[in-house]
């Protein structure tokens, strides 16, 4: 009797098991149940303080309607081609919600390209489109052809060589597409070379630190020749002395 039992149950698990197979294998693999089973109710947008919630959400919906044929790599470009997006990470809570983390950029520059100003993060990834005479914050100004490919690279150059100089810089200027020129906040010039920045920015807080440059009548420093650091001054006089480095 309990061998005959066990075998009933047997056959009842193997049934089950039967259907519970083939109930997996058409949902997942019938694009019509898949889509009706786990179609999308509910997205959560976590972290999006200024990026358009709507916007990501029409990506979501436009990309796929179900959780099973999603594409999180495809969905992430797709969401982090909105304004103020920098990163997104995508879980899928199944049946029916899609949770979408947001990180957002932090504005760290203004730059003018052809009439335009965007804001542009310190990686020099560009954020938004910007009104500048509405805009009210006091931020880097950047300008000149590509400087935004080269924008992070400079500035890991200079906080790494003589991070005090990046609270008195006004504006950055990228100079055919090779060079920069850095205009502080009292107007004084600073040309640095095509090459070997990093030495060049060396030399430069030498100079600033050894000849207090800043309260000096120097308007120029030109740092393009190897070693060397050629001055112009208001006056034609030096208010102090200044030797070569």
């Amino acid at each position: 009797m309990q061998l005959k039992t066990n075998k009933i149950i047997n056959l009842i698990s193997g049934m089950l098991m039967v259907i519970f197979v083939l109930t997996i294998f058409s949902v997942f693999y019938n694009p019509k149940i898949a889509g009706d089973f786990f179609k999308i109710d509910n997205i959560i947008i976590n972290g999006s303080l200024k990026s358009n919630k709507s916007e990501i959400e029409s990506h979501v919906l436009k990309h796929n309607n179900n959780l099973i044929d999603t594409e999180s790599k495809e969905l992430m470009e797709l969401i982090k081609s909105v304004e103020w997006v920098k990163r997104a990470n995508i879980k899928k809570k199944f049946p029916s919600t899609l949770i979408i983390n947001i990180v957002e950029n932090d504005p760290y520059a203004i730059y003018f390209e052809e009439g335009d100003y965007f804001l542009i993060d310190i990686d020099g990834s560009i954020i938004a489109n910007i009104n500048f005479q509405n805009y009210n914050q006091n931020l880097l100004f950047v300008t000149g052809e590509n400087a935004t490919k080269s924008f992070e690279s400079i500035i890991k150059e200079i906080t790494i060589s003589f991070p005090d100089l990046l609270k008195n810089i006004e504006e950055l200027e990228f100079i055919e597409n090779r060079r920069w020129n850095i205009k502080l906040k009292n107007e004084l010039l600073i040309k640095l070379p095509d090459d070997d920045i990093q030495n060049s920015l060396v030399n430069l807080k030498k100079l600033f630190n050894n000849q207090k440059i800043m309260e000096s009548n120097v308007i120029e420093i030109d740092l393009r020749i190897d070693g060397r650091a050629s001055l112009k001054v208001l006056d034609g006089k030096i208010k102090y002395g200044i030797d070569e480095i």
